[in-house]
């Protein structure tokens, strides 16, 4: 596995920039979710084996560990400045407080496998198999649940904190309500749709699926359907403070990173591909930076504010 998807990744024929910090093998077994804290200053990551670290963004040095997950992260979110939400594969869900590490509030549920926080920071999506959750915070209180009779790929809440989206393995992408009720059930893509992610001004909802990135009009309840680069499944995708870039990261044979124009899905820039399959993908919260995550346990960290500085990905000989 490691031979065939380094092969592909190496022997692409774009030239690539190198990531600006490359954290190698930081997690055992795999980099797995990314968060960059308020001020865009520290980044946590989460791994296979439920360890989080916090990184710094400036020049990549440590900056703590956190155990006490027993399965592999699958949300991470930061409350405020001083306090961090994870989530593992197995329903674990603890709030921290960083400076002391302490577990200010944790519940368990069945499973885990997304995570979204609303805006105003009230309240909390979590998504595990077929269920969904809306927990209190920083409580982890039980506010509301819903069965939606399909497993459950990702979730998202809108900016203005009035529209949860919802996609699910039998194709559907919902529009909820903050009662978890249905508004509105958006046009069907081809293919699932991975790590849903609303634009700043609610106008667009960005997805990940194989070959192709999934854009919907939410004003016109529209679906198009984009060609990428990537190889197989675009597991992450991410979109700018400003709205006008995108991220994307290829899963299953390319751990490569796109910045996307959004309005002409132009290329701007090509990152160079981690080892493994990617797992996620994301901005910072000015967007001067950019972070991917792998499963060789990597984490690759871009100043965007900085020319673009590609290199050839692989030696060139002579005929």
């Amino acid at each position: 596995m490691y031979f065939f998807v380094s092969l592909l990744t190496s022997c692409t024929p774009y030239r690539t920039q190198a990531p600006d910090i490359d954290l190698e093998r930081v997690h055992r077994s795999g980099a797995h979710r990314l968060a960059f804290d308020p001020a865009g200053k520290r980044l946590a990551s989460g791994g296979l084996h439920g360890i989080v670290h916090l990184w710094s963004v400036e020049d990549g040095s440590a900056i703590t560990t956190l155990a006490g997950h027993k399965d592999a992260v699958r949300g991470l979110a930061w409350l405020d400045d001083e306090r961090l939400i994870s989530a593992d594969r197995s329903g674990g869900i603890l709030l921290r407080q960083l400076s002391s590490a302490r577990v200010v509030s944790s519940v368990q549920l069945a499973a885990v496998s997304s995570m979204a926080l609303s805006p105003d920071h009230s309240w909390l999506l979590v998504t595990g198999g077929t269920r969904l959750y809306k927990l209190a915070l920083p409580s982890l209180q039980t506010l509301g649940q819903r069965d939606v009779g399909s497993r459950l790929l990702s979730v998202a809440v809108s900016h203005n904190t009035g529209r949860i989206a919802l996609s699910s393995r039998d194709g559907r992408v919902r529009l909820l309500d903050t009662n978890l009720q249905d508004i509105a059930e958006l046009p069907r893509p081809s293919r699932d749709a991975l790590d849903l992610r609303f634009s700043p001004d609610d106008t667009t909802l960005l997805a990940g699926g194989w070959f192709r990135l999934l854009v919907w009009d939410l004003r016109q309840q529209r679906l198009e359907e984009r060609p990428t680069e990537h190889l197989g499944k675009v597991i992450s995708v991410d979109i700018s403070p400003d709205g006008e870039r995108w991220l994307s990261l290829g899963r299953s044979t390319d751990s490569n990173v796109r910045l996307i124009d959004a309005a002409s899905n132009r290329v701007l820039r090509r990152f160079q591909a981690q080892d493994l399959c990617g797992w996620q993908v994301r901005f910072s919260p000015d967007g001067r930076y950019a972070a991917s995550a792998a499963e060789d346990g990597s984490i690759h960290i871009y100043d965007l504010s900085q020319p673009y500085r590609p290199v050839v990905p692989y030696a060139e000989f002579d005929d």
